[in-house]
């Protein structure tokens, strides 16, 4: 646990929580880790939670095996700061109208996340799919469908636009980290270069994708971030973590604990040091 008279924090004291814990978000049990403790971790985590930030339904095309075409999409940053403006690009198939629905993923009381704002309805349109350019890379160039600057009061984190169709059932996310230049305990790294390198969409299109063999290991694949993330290689055919890369899968379970324990705690991406 952090020393909470010297302010600072243990790594070691954090990776032997978290391996008690056993890396599991398990919702609905409040901490008590949080008391005498002020950061603006542990008041954002006092203010209202929701579990609505949970897709409830997708679906996966049998054809390509990792994308959702009825609804998908990417954002024009993986990692942003407050002030800076955010653009999403979505595509529906068919073409029909949907909305966004914000969130900030942590602890919260047990429900994981926080709603921040709904945008739409939004028109959705049938965007290309790119043309297989130098080293097999697919780099979407959409329209954007929604831009925003993001508020000063979302503080650093990982957060989730849960894209919604509104004629159908079917969804997706889309993911990104906002960002703070300050001093914290803990600096939360999200793998997402890795989730990039892994994202296989629209079909068979990972950095270890070469056309030829399985999980090729050479240099005649890239891979852009300008692509929604297709679906992580799992044993679920519709899994309830679309668009969202690998995070929900690895790393929010951390994030959670994190954030339930009241670490002070700032969020970045790869791309922020690389």
């Amino acid at each position: 646990m952090p020393n909470k008279n010297s302010g600072k924090t243990n790594r070691r004291e954090v990776l032997k929580g978290a391996a008690g814990a056993g890396f599991l978000a398990t919702f609905g049990h409040r901490s008590e880790a949080t008391e005498g403790r002020s950061n603006s971790i542990v008041e954002e985590n006092r203010k209202p939670g929701t579990t609505d930030w949970q897709i409830t339904y997708t679906r996966v095309d049998p054809s390509t095996k990792f994308r959702s075409p009825w609804i998908e999409g990417y954002v024009s940053h993986a990692s942003i700061a407050p002030g800076e403006t955010l653009h999403l690009f979505v595509s529906t198939n068919p073409e029909g109208p949907f909305k966004v629905d914000f969130y900030r993923l942590g602890y919260y009381g047990g429900s994981g996340g926080r709603h921040l704002m709904t945008s739409g309805p939004l028109q959705g349109r049938v965007q290309p799919d790119p043309p297989i350019g130098e080293k097999r890379l697919r780099d979407c160039q959409w329209e954007p469908s929604l831009s925003f600057a993001i508020p000063d009061d979302w503080i650093s984190g990982v957060y989730l636009g849960k894209l919604s169709l509104l004629e159908d059932r079917y969804q997706s996310y889309v993911i990104f980290i906002v960002r703070e230049d300050r001093e914290a305990e803990v600096l939360f790294q999200c793998s997402d270069n890795t989730w990039q390198a892994y994202n296989r969409w629209p079909s068979q299109f990972a950095l270890y994708d070469d056309g030829n063999s399985q999980w090729a290991l050479n240099d005649k694949s890239q891979v852009s971030f300008n692509r929604p993330y297709g679906k992580y290689c799992q044993i679920l055919d519709a899994p309830l973590s679309q668009g969202s890369g690998e995070f929900l899968l690895w790393e929010f379970p951390l994030a959670y604990w994190l954030e339930k324990e009241g670490y002070d705690v700032t969020y970045l991406s790869n791309t922020d040091i690389h």
